[in-house]
């Protein structure tokens, strides 16, 4: 006679690697909020309501995940982050590329860093055709010069992609 599994106990789930991006949603929300003060109040009001919306589902996602790991449901590992291995290199590689694009931003401006963070990325994933490479990356800065420096005239670096279309426009 063989044995039966138990599916009483079966594999908990580890949810650990779930909460890095609810952690730094409610980093970015607090960095938000302490830099907001000098803007006109309706950009004060807008942020607030996102923030606060936002820290609130961060809180209900932490409860249900709390009561999954006390039911024995889940547990904290990082099985997610960490596993399968093969997948390390493109995981340090887009760190890195994260580092670097926030490292250089001041010197080549959001929408040149943007291209070039893009198609860093995208090579990274494995994407080796260059026409997707540079039609991805290209309209992702075309869209983010568009909308945060000529639409919403934001704060961004400005480099010299910025400083030519400023001549031109």
């Amino acid at each position: 006679m063989t044995a039966k599994p138990d599916n009483r106990n079966p594999k908990r789930q580890a949810v650990g690697a779930d909460l890095i991006i609810p952690a730094l949603a409610v980093a970015f929300t607090i960095y938000y909020y302490s830099t907001v003060w000098e803007l006109n109040w309706e950009a004060k009001a807008d942020g607030l309501a996102i923030g606060v919306l936002l820290i609130l589902l961060v809180a209900v996602f932490l409860i249900r995940t709390a009561l999954q790991v006390k039911r024995g449901e889940a547990t904290l590992g990082m099985d997610k982050l960490l596993y399968p291995l093969e997948f390390q290199g493109k995981r340090w590689g887009l760190t890195a590329a994260i580092i670097v694009f926030i490292a250089t931003l001041p010197y080549l401006g959001f929408t040149l860093g943007l291209f070039l963070f893009m198609g860093a990325s995208l090579l990274i994933l494995g994407v080796r055709k260059p026409r997707p490479i540079l039609a991805t990356a290209l309209s992702m800065a075309a869209g983010g010069y568009v909308l945060f420096i000529a639409l919403l005239d934001t704060r961004f670096p400005h480099g010299p992609v910025e400083h030519l279309l400023a001549r031109i426009f």
